[in-house]
């Protein structure tokens, strides 16, 4: 079995670290928590890092992240973290025998964010992912997936490229974030897809996997 806290938008609001850690331990403790991106709000990549040290101490477990497009784009390369706060954009990480798969950043918005990637871009992205045993691949994504959690004034705007992958590959699980108007989980054929919603309002998911399925998700709000 393996216990996932699962945040997407944090944007600086460590304040709630403390509560949301006593939160976790009374449900049981979790073994690994997954930041979906958009930890800061245009700062700097080494402002980042301490936010996620800092989550990292109020909960206790390893954490594997990604940035959004919100975030420092030295995020989407290589630096130095601890053994316990690791970078997955573009990169599969192995926990419990499942694998973790990242691609942060937002797609190609009116804003101008500080990482933002076309179509192709994701597309490029995503293939990497592409020969991995779906039945172990949890893909972690700060856009949305097209057509879930992603309605924007009447607009879906997630990625195409990620619904066709879904739909040609469906991993086990695939956690997103970026749109702060949703919150919620849903399954798409075998794919279970989670929308924490925006932890700087308070939300989080605890997601449990027993068996090579997703056994529960629960949707809470501090």
């Amino acid at each position: 079995m393996l216990s996932i806290l699962a945040l997407s938008d944090i944007h600086e609001r460590t304040q709630r670290f403390k509560a949301l850690a006593k939160l976790v331990e009374e449900a049981g403790g979790v073994e690994l928590a997954i930041v979906a991106g958009d930890i800061t709000y245009f700062k700097p990549a080494s402002i980042a890092i301490k936010i996620l040290e800092k989550l990292h101490e109020a909960v206790g477990s390893p954490i594997l992240f990604i940035p959004g497009n919100c975030d420092d784009p030295r995020l989407t390369g290589s630096l130095d973290t601890s053994n316990n706060i690791l970078n997955i954009h573009g990169k599969p990480v192995e926990v419990k025998g499942y694998i973790f798969y990242g691609i942060g950043g937002g797609g190609v918005s009116p804003f101008n964010t500080l990482i933002e990637y076309s179509e192709d871009d994701f597309n490029d992205l995503i293939r990497r992912a592409s020969g991995i045993d779906p039945g172990r691949l949890i893909m972690i994504t700060h856009q949305p997936v097209n057509g879930f959690f992603d309605k924007v004034d009447n607009m879906h705007i997630g990625s195409k490229v990620f619904r066709e992958f879904m739909t040609a590959r469906q991993p086990l699980l695939w956690i997103t974030g970026h749109i702060h108007e949703h919150s919620g989980w849903i399954r798409s054929g075998g794919t279970v897809i989670v929308h924490p919603g925006p932890f700087m309002h308070g939300y989080y998911a605890l997601i449990t996997i027993s068996g090579g399925s997703v056994a529960g998700v629960s949707i809470k709000r501090i």
